[in-house]
């Protein structure tokens, strides 16, 4: 049903105060399911804008959700754009925190069920839902290209993937690329940043005494298993990932709903890739953020609305008399 909606800015209370926007079904009800939306890595905004990609994945999600009759609530990380905080010295857990307070914000709504109140990752934002979900267990759970796998693999693992790229890249251009690869070792140097990083104690440091890197957000995530959380989880829990998704390994979506003590359902959409959208060429780790631009004006891949709007009326729209 294409129900209309309106939009409030609202103001989150934690730690710091957080910048939200509450999306809220036009249709009367006394009471309405609600979902929050946890993005993923970086410094995008509450959309699914910037990190020099303007996608509004978020915001198209939360339409999307709300027009089926939920209410949504999306916002801004710590430290970024109108939400008060230091990202630079943000961490893991602090984002937990955060959307453990979304959580709260939603169901001190009066308009709110607060006995369905759903958490929906993408990405980075499945470890934080399912940390969220351990601490205190809502509704239901819906994870969004979320990975599997204890972070401490998820890492190394993309690293080795660009390295792999460059071994079989063609002609003279991968042989420069290759030779400079071997004179500088990138692979040694990152060994050696990154445990410079779990070895530091500071919030963040600097890469090559210039860039500012978060290692308080590194260190929390390598150690982080988002299994542990996964088999804690005894709500309904819905798991998608994609075919040509190059960041996270597709079959995750399996492992995570098998790992969950609830009612589970997963799915691995064809030619959907990490930004959920669909791609029919190989990605590649060397090219993705080029890549990834090409598909800026391209729609949320439309083999997902089905899936989620399905799983979602299923559990959580009941009609009222």
């Amino acid at each position: 049903m294409n129900h209309p909606f309106q939009e409030e800015i609202v103001n989150i209370n934690g730690a710091f105060t957080l910048e939200g926007t509450l999306t809220i079904p036009a249709a009367a009800r006394k009471k309405y399911p609600a979902v929050l939306i946890i993005s993923g890595t970086g410094k995008s905004n509450r959309d699914g804008n910037g990190s020099k990609l303007d996608m509004n994945l978020y915001k198209d999600l939360a339409e999307m959700i709300t027009k089926l009759g939920f209410i949504t609530l999306r916002y801004d990380k710590r430290g970024t754009h109108k939400s008060k905080g230091v990202y630079i010295e943000t961490g893991f857990w602090d984002l937990v925190d955060d959307a453990e307070s979304a959580v709260r914000f939603l169901a001190s709504r009066p308009e709110v069920d607060n006995e369905k109140i759903i958490i929906l990752g993408h990405s980075e934002g499945c470890m934080i839902a399912a940390a969220v979900n351990a601490r205190a267990p809502q509704a239901g759970l819906v994870l969004l290209a979320g990975v599997a796998e204890p972070s401490k693999i998820a890492f190394p693992r993309q690293v080795q993937q660009a390295l792999k790229e460059i071994d079989e890249m063609p002609g003279y251009k991968g042989k420069l690329i290759r030779f400079i690869t071997k004179l500088q070792n990138p692979e040694k140097k990152n060994r050696e940043f990154f445990a410079k990083v779990l070895a530091s104690t500071r919030p963040s440091i600097r890469i090559y005494g210039l860039i500012p890197f978060n290692a308080k957000w590194y260190r929390e995530q390598y150690a982080y298993n988002v299994m542990d959380e996964l088999s804690k989880v005894t709500c309904p829990t819905l798991a998608i990932t994609g075919s040509n998704d190059i960041q996270v390994i597709p079959d995750h979506a399996r492992l995570a709903a098998e790992t969950v003590k609830g009612e589970s359902e997963w799915h691995v959409i064809p030619h959907m890739n990490h930004i959920l959208r669909k791609y029919e060429k190989p990605h590649t780790m060397l090219n993705l953020l080029k890549e990834y631009k090409k598909l800026i004006n391209k729609p949320i891949d439309p083999d997902l609305y089905p899936l989620l709007s399905k799983w979602l009326q299923k559990h959580y729209i009941v009609a009222e008399a």
